[in-house]
């Protein structure tokens, strides 16, 4: 559930909100959704003896009907300083995740990857 860590590969997840769906996100410069955005704040932790980094392209959602939505890299640079980043050991790095949804999905869990060839591990959000 969310709060609790899961780990893949030298990465730790957790995540720490799952906010209501939104039409838009962004300020002065913004981007409407097709369907929705589904927007999910994580912590990202390097588990390892090494400086590693962490792409949010790598993570994904699955709904309660098992379908898989990767996430909105453009939506997710209008909520966040950096999408990308080297994380030193032991360092902590947050992020906002937005996945562009049909109207009315329901979150099932986050499947997270510390790298695109990682197995990955799910962790439920309902």
């Amino acid at each position: 559930p969310a709060g609790s860590e899961v780990r893949d590969g030298k990465f730790a997840f957790v995540v720490t909100r799952v906010e209501p769906p939104t039409k838009s996100v962004g300020d002065f410069l913004s981007k409407t959704a097709q369907g929705e955005f589904i927007l999910v704040h994580i912590d990202v932790t390097n588990t390892s003896d090494r400086p590693q980094s962490y792409f949010g392209s790598n993570q994904k959602l699955i709904d309660t009907q098992g379908r898989e939505f990767t996430n909105d890299t453009e939506a997710e640079i209008y909520l966040n300083d950096d999408t990308f980043a080297d994380i030193n050991p032991g360092n902590k790095f947050s992020v906002i995740l937005a996945f562009d949804v049909p109207t009315g999905t329901a979150p099932a869990a986050l499947e997270f990857h510390d790298s695109m060839f990682s197995g990955g591990v799910r962790v439920a959000v309902r």
